[in-house]
């Protein structure tokens, strides 16, 4: 395979576990380098142990207390809809057409301004209007098999059981993270039928395996032009925030731009400085230190705990 070597991330003097870097709470937006681009809102991170979450608390249950972080589930929320490649989305279905246009393995995979020329192209000697827009009628036109919109709707499905414990979700989660080592790093990707995923649609996926849904970030949002995942996931006000001294093996670890000051990517963390990511030309796994355009945020967080 031609690898991408603008993709790759150089990396700078490692800190390891020790110590809280101070680092500032980012303002919108994110750019998930070659990792998922940027901005939307700015984050705030969610509750830490220590302080309140933001939200009202739930109202308790006979039978169950009540919880300011998200609860398992057994079955992950279906998505609806269906996304046609306008200027800007990104992701596998991206990726497929301009393989299909005869790009190059090295090229972005986000519908610009040459992509949606060669689909125009493609689109006038079909006999299609040439809008340089792909929907189901141009997609099928291409030669594709399987449903244009099979790909916005792709989610890994839950792999424990209810009464599975913290642990073995985590487990789960790992276990279904490291099936993607070695997948190509597509951008916007969130692995559907293999065809590779980015840093945050890799840990979405793998979340929802273990049975977490952090609603409502989907699937069918992750790969439109302005939608940053792994920001979301940072600010989400019901998953849980811890100091990163004291990070362990399940735990979301976070980086920001230093140019943007942005959340732009996300890994799972394994324990004893190694990070499970997909960054540069594929999934792979790294070391939890500052890289030469990144700095690891203060906090983490727990999904599972």
């Amino acid at each position: 395979m031609h690898l991408k070597p603008w993709r790759y991330l150089l990396v700078a003097a490692a800190l390891g576990l020790a110590g809280v870097v101070a680092v500032p709470l980012l303002a919108s937006g994110s750019t998930e380098t070659r990792l998922e681009n940027a901005s939307v809102a700015g984050p705030t991170p969610g509750p830490t142990e220590s302080s309140p979450a933001s939200t009202s608390t739930p109202t308790p249950t006979p039978t169950k207390a009540a919880s300011r972080y998200l609860e398992p589930v057994t079955r992950i929320t279906p998505v609806k809809g269906c996304n046609r490649l306008t200027a800007g989305m990104n992701g596998v279905k991206v990726k497929l057409v301009q393989r299909k246009l005869g790009f190059s393995q090295d090229k972005w995979e986000t519908m610009d301004a040459s992509t949606r020329a060669a689909v125009r192209r493609f689109q006038t000697r079909a006999g299609l209007p040439a809008t340089g827009v792909v929907n189901s009628r141009t997609w099928k036109k291409m030669g594709f098999t399987r449903a244009f919109c099979s790909y916005d709707r792709w989610q890994a499905p839950v792999a424990v059981d209810e009464d599975a414990t913290d642990d073995e979700r985590i487990s789960q989660m790992i276990s279904y993270a490291r099936t993607y080592l070695g997948r190509e790093y597509v951008w916007g990707g969130t692995g559907a039928y293999g065809q590779g995923v980015d840093c945050s649609g890799l840990v979405l996926q793998a979340l929802y395996s273990a049975g977490l849904d952090p609603q409502p970030i989907t699937v069918l949002k992750h790969p439109l032009p302005a939608y940053r995942t792994s920001l979301e996931l940072y600010r989400h006000t019901e998953l849980r925030h811890v100091a990163r001294s004291r990070a362990q093996r399940g735990d979301l670890v976070f980086w920001r731009n230093n140019t943007t000051q942005k959340v732009n990517h996300i890994g799972i963390y394994l324990g004893s400085g190694d990070v499970l990511e997909a960054s540069g030309a594929k999934v792979h796994i790294g070391r939890l230190t500052n890289r030469s355009t990144q700095t690891m945020m203060p906090t983490v967080v727990r999904p599972f705990a």
